[in-house]
């Protein structure tokens, strides 16, 4: 086969352009493409950084805003618990003296209402007196056909009843 013959005399000069060919393909990819691939991934690392950077002072900027939030809303959480308490105490104060207030008057209802009491015990008793006196005059003149004094039918009842 005469390729196969000639690989022995064209062998040194393929040689030559292969290395060529692969030194141009070299110079070419150092010299221009290099720097501008490197240049992007320089220019990409440095905007991950950046974003990474900004994502870290959001996050702090966002973790002191919540330090706050909370700390803000403990102290109105505070403010209302001591505005309900005031409030309460304020209700229970205001309860305490209608009570006070109240249970006078009721006291002094209930004393006006004993005195009422015993003056209507002491007219009833009386009128149960001068009943029971007029019932006994009755039966005695009925009895015995004797008319009794009013005075001495009333100290008679009196007598009975003090027994």
């Amino acid at each position: 086969m005469p390729q196969i013959d000639q690989a022995g005399t064209i062998y040194a000069s393929q040689l030559l352009w292969l290395l060529l060919v692969f030194a141009i393909i070299f110079v070419v990819i150092g010299n221009w493409m290099m720097p501008k691939i490197e240049g992007t991934i320089h220019a990409r690392n440095d905007k991950i950084q950046g974003d990474l950077d900004a994502a870290e002072k959001a996050r702090d900027e966002s973790a002191a805003t919540q330090a706050a939030y909370t700390a803000e809303m403990d102290t109105a959480h505070r403010g209302a618990h001591d505005a309900v308490q005031a409030a309460k105490d304020a209700a229970a104060r205001d309860t305490e003296a209608k009570l006070k207030v109240a249970g006078e008057g009721v006291a002094e209802r209930l004393g006006h209402a004993e005195v009422a009491l015993a003056e209507a015990r002491g007219r009833a008793l009386a009128e149960i007196e001068n009943v029971a006196a007029d019932a006994v005059r009755d039966i005695v003149e009925r009895l015995s056909g004797t008319r009794v004094e009013d005075g001495e039918a009333l100290s008679a009842v009196r007598a009975s009843l003090a027994a």
